[in-house]
């Protein structure tokens, strides 16, 4: 697999669909950065918290919660399209959903690069739809999550072209390795405290809700290192809130393989005041059942003031292996 340097500075961003672009610092998970994740997004099993509480899931350091990673893709993905593309501006780009796959919990200490792939690029009128993915690396080369999303850009009649004719990009070739997708390198056995055999098709979650002020964006803001009223970031902290409901339910975090979830942003948005707070009610059922592998898909709702916040938004699971019974 070859490296491919633009010479010209004037190709279309369609010329970049399949390359690969790695970041140029690589991300290091620190603990007390966790916590605060963990904090901004109510995120409160104790495995985000205390190494003892990971250990008996089988990790030697303290789990991030699920969306994490969102934050480093959210500046692996914008390090990439600045890099590579002129013309958009930012307070025009929208996030249509995120996809989520997950091999592994990141874990404090871990050492992160990132790969970004434009995987599809499509022209609507005056806006282009960007498919970006990007792979979480760590120290040993192995891939442990992917997230993978779609923008939408509003440009104006601007002329989209190669932003810095000095960045080298890789593939694709016919001997590129696929990116990663549908992750399950992972031999630990899920630890969820829901018994699988009681499920079935339709099986509604708890019912659980979240209070969001106008402070818990500025907090989550600043985490991110962006504007609190950015839509993106407001998308951002809903998908956090809703994961920790989901984990509240299975209290395994590392037992979720895939997250997903579609926004739009004129119809799913938080409305939240300086001085009046939002809540959000959560709830889940159970839409398919993978009586093999034990895995459940779970639908996940928020609503707040009668607004659904998800266009649609979903789960997977796995569960506790069969223990033999004895004879």
């Amino acid at each position: 697999m070859g490296g491919r340097t633009f010479g010209t500075g004037t190709e279309h961003p369609q010329a970049m669909v399949g390359y690969r672009y790695r970041c140029a610092q690589p991300f290091v998970v620190e603990r007390q950065r966790i916590r605060e994740f963990a904090r901004a997004v109510q995120a409160f099993h104790p495995a985000y918290w205390q190494e003892s509480a990971a250990a008996h899931l089988g990790f030697d350091q303290i789990l991030a919660p699920l969306t994490f990673a969102a934050s480093i893709w959210r500046h692996a993905r914008r390090e990439a399209l600045e890099q590579l593309i002129t013309g958009y501006r930012w307070d025009r780009i929208v996030h249509v959903d995120q996809t989520l796959d997950i091999g592994r919990p990141l874990l404090a200490g871990d050492v992160i690069t990132c790969d970004v792939y434009v995987e599809t690029f499509r022209q609507f009128g005056a806006f282009d739809v960007i498919t970006v993915t990007g792979v979480l690396i760590d120290r040993h080369g192995t891939p442990v999550q992917t997230g993978s999303t779609a923008l939408l850009a509003r440009v104006d009649g601007t002329e989209r072209h190669r932003a810095d004719d000095s960045v080298a990009l890789v593939g694709p070739s016919d001997t590129a390795p696929p990116i990663p997708t549908g992750l399950r390198g992972s031999t630990r056995p899920a630890r969820t405290r829901i018994d699988f055999d009681r499920l079935a098709i339709d099986t509604e979650l708890p019912r659980a809700g979240a209070t969001v002020t106008a402070a818990d964006l500025a907090a989550y803001a600043r985490l991110a290192g962006d504007s609190p009223a950015d839509v993106f970031l407001e998308h951002q902290l809903i998908l956090g809130l809703a994961s920790g409901y989901l984990t509240s339910w299975t209290r395994d975090p590392a037992a979720v393989t895939k997250y997903r979830a579609e926004f739009a942003t004129q119809v799913h948005y938080l409305s939240v005041s300086e001085t009046d707070a939002a809540e959000i009610e959560f709830g889940g059922r159970v839409i398919a059942l993978d009586q093999d592998l034990r895995t459940a898909t779970v639908a996940i709702e928020a609503k707040s003031r009668g607004r659904r916040l998800f266009g649609y938004s979903s789960a997977e699971v796995t569960f506790a292996p069969l223990v033999p019974a004895r004879l």
